[in-house]
């Protein structure tokens, strides 16, 4: 980031002494200005930044120095080095999971490659199975259609045979109806005359509402016709969609064929490379056990030694303790007997 901000801080070159004078980054301000009085002829020349040792002194600086980003929050990222950033970043994160990859993980994903593998095996036996049940359908289906034939001829022949019977009742209910239709007609003749009064009145109110219809009638057929078109369009667009889902059906149960030939040729290969890459890995394995044991062995014989050192050390103080103090007794006994004798000695004189 800092990086990135350099070229405007250096672009206005009086904020920046502004910014740092007072501050504990004022060797900067030598840089900056030994950089300002050469800069005409760094841009005349065309030289490179990495070729100019005063430039690669201020990198170095801000470089070491982060912090002074602090110092000028007016001015903001554009999204070009945001984006630089974030690349940086993700950059950084990719090689960061390269390095803490180890063989345990690389055996974790073939395991789960193993594992989705087998799902799809799995699957496809599923497919299998569920295409079998579906033909045993199809055939219970034909099964029960030709026994609802048989079913609907029985129908058919009891239907004739109940005709027939019909026939003669109908006979005899026709003659019996004549009858009363003599008795009803005269009374029939009555009742005309009043319905033809009722007609009349009738036919008027029928002219008036037949013309209501018409034109009811008339909206409802534009309706229809539009509908009908609308119908149609809509007809149109489904063959053409079916039509296309057809042919990518078509299309990907050829690339699932091609794909499965080539699946079968990479699971063989894929074993061959399984065997070669786990024999690799437990030479690897057996090469870090032998460095890790090594290295425990050292590491104990060290320890072992500086604790035998720290011991020897501890016992001479302590018995450059017991001397000096055995030479301190010593020297009081000695001291202790002169006074003794010098007692002894006056006394005697005094006698």
């Amino acid at each position: 980031m800092i990086a990135l901000l350099l070229p405007k801080l250096l672009a206005k070159p009086s904020s920046l002494v502004e910014a740092l004078t007072g501050t504990e980054y004022e060797p900067a301000l030598k840089l900056v200005a030994d950089y300002v009085r050469r800069r005409d002829t760094i841009v005349q020349e065309q030289r490179h930044p990495l070729y100019d040792d005063g430039m690669i002194k201020i990198i170095n600086y801000f470089q070491r120095h982060p912090q002074i980003r602090q110092l000028f929050p007016d001015y903001e990222m554009t999204p070009q080095d945001n984006q630089l950033l974030f690349i940086f970043e993700q950059m950084f994160q990719i090689a960061l999971s390269h390095l803490k990859r180890t063989a345990k993980h690389e055996l974790a994903s073939e395991h789960k490659l193993h594992k989705l593998y087998k799902g799809n095996e799995e699957v496809k036996k599923n497919i299998d199975e569920l295409l079998r049940k579906l033909s045993r359908r199809k055939v219970q289906l034909r099964w029960i259609m030709a026994a609802r034939t048989v079913f609907v001829q029985k129908c058919e022949m009891k239907m004739s045979v109940k005709k027939a019977q019909y026939a003669k009742r109908i006979l005899n209910e026709s003659e019996n109806c004549q009858s009363i239709i003599r008795k009803n007609r005269k009374k029939c003749l009555e009742r005309i005359k009043v319905l033809e009064t009722e007609l009349q009145s009738l036919r008027a109110n029928y002219e008036q509402q037949a013309k209501r219809n018409r034109r009811v009638e008339m909206r409802t057929r534009q309706e229809k016709n539009k509908l009908e078109l609308q119908l149609q369009s809509a007809i149109n667009k489904y063959d053409h969609t079916i039509g296309e889902r057809m042919i990518e059906h078509l299309d990907l149960e050829n690339e699932f064929e091609g794909e499965q030939k080539s699946m079968e040729t990479l699971v063989i290969a894929y074993h061959k490379e399984e065997k070669n890459y786990k024999n690799i890995v437990t030479q690897h394995e057996e090469g870090l056990n032998n460095n890790m044991k090594s290295k425990i062995n050292l590491y104990m014989m060290n320890r072992a030694a500086r604790k035998i050192q720290n011991y020897w050390r501890e016992w001479r103080t302590q018995l450059n303790k017991e001397m000096r103090s055995k030479m301190i007794a010593t020297k009081k006994k000695k001291r202790n007997t002169k006074k003794h004798r010098k007692l002894n000695i006056s006394h005697r004189n005094s006698s």
